[in-house]
């Protein structure tokens, strides 16, 4: 399931850059697309990102022996059960308070837009994202993974049924169409490291289904075909069209975004407008140049009036090898990357393998919500966001802590590759 996320997210956008060579438009860049090449660029992003990648997995396979003697935590029964009762009670209510509590319940009886509804969200607002990229799907995941490894009881299976209920309405209660599949990413790549061809293919129609299903119910696409349509256009074109055009920018010479900068604002924002005299009111376009999405999306032309209003588009893995190596040396910076999300894939291999379940839980987390969404164009320095840097140590402290009354025994684990 990870490999098949991955190559999505990092092969899929070159269809857009094709269609893009194709004369497709976009509204969030200045020029319609052309023929310059960025198809055969993108392609070697793609030879050059997966040789590093795979190497580096290989790597770790071959130094690894197939049986090894290792030390796992032998969990009760009582134990178990605790930690499934607190997900279940946790789940349920942080979803029955974002649905009743703050009237979510309006965005899926579809009478609140839901972005009207996130800004009426509050102090609970900051909330949501570290419930929905780390501790509810974190949580999840080792619910599911410790069954597996300890056995399923009726209840144990009712627990995780409530559980997963809970997670699914507090994702579509959200309004974002991907965020259930997302929040359950990690469970999937927790429990199940290899993937038959019957279950991805059960698995992508479930996905596709869901997707198509949420557009049509929020996003006002009234058919199927406007609904497919749209998605297409989404997955393609809009994913793409940043990415053709830095490849544009960079070939004719012209002038790419500052992408050191992008990197200050993880110390926060007053110290940015302190340290660098950067403030918003004064000058936005300077202030928006430090943040990543938003310089890349001034970079591309579209109307600072619409980053004022939270309007956002990315780039992908590929646009930001470009800024950082040129039209000469992006290949190298892409096998970086590759090496990088490959050192991060064997260490959650080796957590999942060896029963480190705080560890798998909160890699697993990082790999669905910060790794894939970087190599959709969030930009590197998001691994440093400080609401990251909180998430991922809050999330593994409590699973930790849930599961920290461990008597340690020798036991034959198998590597799966």
């Amino acid at each position: 399931m990870l490999y098949l996320a991955l190559a999505f997210c990092i092969v899929m956008p070159i269809l857009g850059v094709a269609e893009m060579e194709n004369g497709a438009v976009s509204p969030f860049i200045a020029e319609p697309g052309s023929p310059n090449g960025a198809t055969a660029a993108y392609f070697v992003h793609i030879l050059s990102f997966f040789i590093a990648f795979f190497w580096i997995i290989r790597r770790n396979v071959v130094h690894a022996p197939h049986q090894v003697a290792s030390q796992r935590a032998a969990l009760s029964s009582s134990r178990i059960d605790l930690y499934m009762y607190f997900c279940a009670l946790l789940f349920a209510a942080f979803a029955l308070l974002l649905i009743f509590g703050f009237g979510a319940i309006n965005i899926l009886t579809l009478t609140v837009d839901k972005a009207e509804f996130r800004v009426g969200l509050g102090t609970f607002g900051a909330i949501i994202p570290l419930a929905t990229k780390w501790y509810m799907p974190a949580l999840f995941a080792i619910l599911m993974r410790i069954c597996i490894d300890y056995g399923w009881t009726r209840k144990r299976i009712a627990l995780a049924v409530i559980a997963c209920l809970s997670l699914v309405f507090f994702g579509m209660a959200t309004g974002f169409k991907t965020t259930v599949i997302q929040m359950l990413l990690p469970a999937f790549i927790v429990c199940s490291w290899k993937i038959t061809p019957r279950l991805a293919l059960i698995g992508a129609l479930l996905v596709g289904s869901s997707v198509i299903g949420l557009a049509i119910m929020f996003d006002g696409h009234g058919s199927l075909d406007a609904a497919l349509d749209a998605i297409w256009y989404r997955m393609t074109v809009l994913q793409s069209d940043l990415t053709w055009y830095t490849w544009e920018v960079a070939r004719s010479g012209g002038e790419l975004p500052k992408y050191l900068r992008t990197f200050f604002p993880i110390l926060g924002d007053p110290i940015l407008r302190i340290v660098f005299s950067v403030n918003p009111d004064k000058n936005f376009t300077e202030w928006a140049s430090y943040y990543y999405g938003s310089a890349m999306t001034l970079f591309g032309g579209y109307p600072e009036q619409g980053v004022l209003a939270g309007v956002n588009n990315q780039a992908t893995l590929f646009a930001e090898s470009v800024i950082i190596g040129g039209v000469y040396f992006f290949p190298l910076v892409s096998f970086f990357f590759g090496l990088f999300v490959g050192k991060i894939t064997t260490q959650l291999r080796s957590a999942i393998v060896f029963r480190r379940y705080a560890q798998a839980g909160t890699l697993s987390c990082l790999f669905s919500f910060t790794v894939l969404m970087w190599t959709l164009g969030n930009g590197l320095s998001s691994f440093l966001y400080l609401i990251n840097i909180f998430g991922f140590l809050t999330t593994y402290l409590i699973i930790h802590t849930m599961l920290r009354n461990e008597r340690l025994s020798k036991v034959s684990v198998k590597i799966e590759n």
